[in-house]
């Protein structure tokens, strides 16, 4: 069942598209309460994801979730988290992520929990800029979400300030238990070569607290590492939310 709500509390009024699609179970069993997932840029992924929670729960390869998909108006705008200044790229781009991530944690995330039979874990799920997004909230709100899937994350946006960031965070020893799943796909150059830094970094210095996950796939497109990788990001994220009882 597919449930659509909008809300207009955001910045420059951009109001985000939010639609809401709960598992098949939730009318027929209504003491049950469900994990959520958190989907940017939901109506490219919002299908594919749901199919691919159904088929595995089917198989008792991963738990049901309510699917909270999201579209906003500036992708950049709202997934980057600085403003970009290489002339190589979009120059003046960026810089909403955090009022993105205030509407999620202080507008969208209390409504879906009062709205619906949620319980107490959340990911978040991006890909290319909104997998940047991801990994900004992996390190700056690590409580926020309890799972964070990236896909092919833009971790060479701008001067690399978010994932310099979060090589700080998992180098620290202020790093909040959680599931990073994180892939890549056949981009080269320096989008490779700073994905790869990146990712060797928090695979050698993540604490015991840390379930990561990665993945290669050489011969897949960028645009199609969330297809590629969401099977492997969901069975990891099944086997951690096991592992803590849920």
């Amino acid at each position: 069942m597919l449930f659509f709500i909008f809300f207009c509390s955001f910045v420059n009024a951009q109001t985000p598209k939010v639609n809401v699609i709960v598992p098949p179970s939730y009318e027929t069993d209504t003491s049950k309460h469900y994990p959520v997932i958190y989907l940017l840029d939901g109506e490219l992924n919002k299908e594919m994801l749901r199919g691919m929670l159904e088929r595995l729960h089917a198989s008792n390869g991963a738990y049901e979730h309510i699917i909270v998909s999201i579209d906003v108006v500036d992708r950049l705008n709202d997934f980057a988290p600085t403003v970009n200044r290489d002339p190589r790229g979009p120059v003046g781009s960026g810089g909403g992520a955090d009022t993105f991530l205030d509407f999620l944690e202080q507008d969208l995330m209390p409504r879906i929990s009062k709205q619906y039979r949620t319980r107490d874990f959340s990911t978040v799920a991006g890909h290319s800029i909104a997998g940047l997004l991801v990994i900004h909230s992996f390190h700056s709100r690590p409580d926020l979400f309890q799972s964070h899937l990236a896909f092919s994350p833009a971790v060479w946006w701008g001067a690399q300030e978010t994932a310099q960031a979060a090589q700080n965070y998992v180098l620290s020893d202020n790093d909040t238990g959680t599931y990073l799943y994180m892939d890549i796909g056949s981009e080269s150059g320096e989008m490779r070569s700073i994905y790869d830094a990146f990712a060797k970094t928090i695979l050698q210095n993540r604490s015991t607290d840390l379930a990561l996950q990665l993945n290669e796939f050489d011969g897949v497109p960028h645009d199609f590492t969330m297809a590629a990788g969401l099977y492997s990001a969901l069975s990891g994220l099944y086997t951690y939310q096991r592992a803590r009882g849920l």
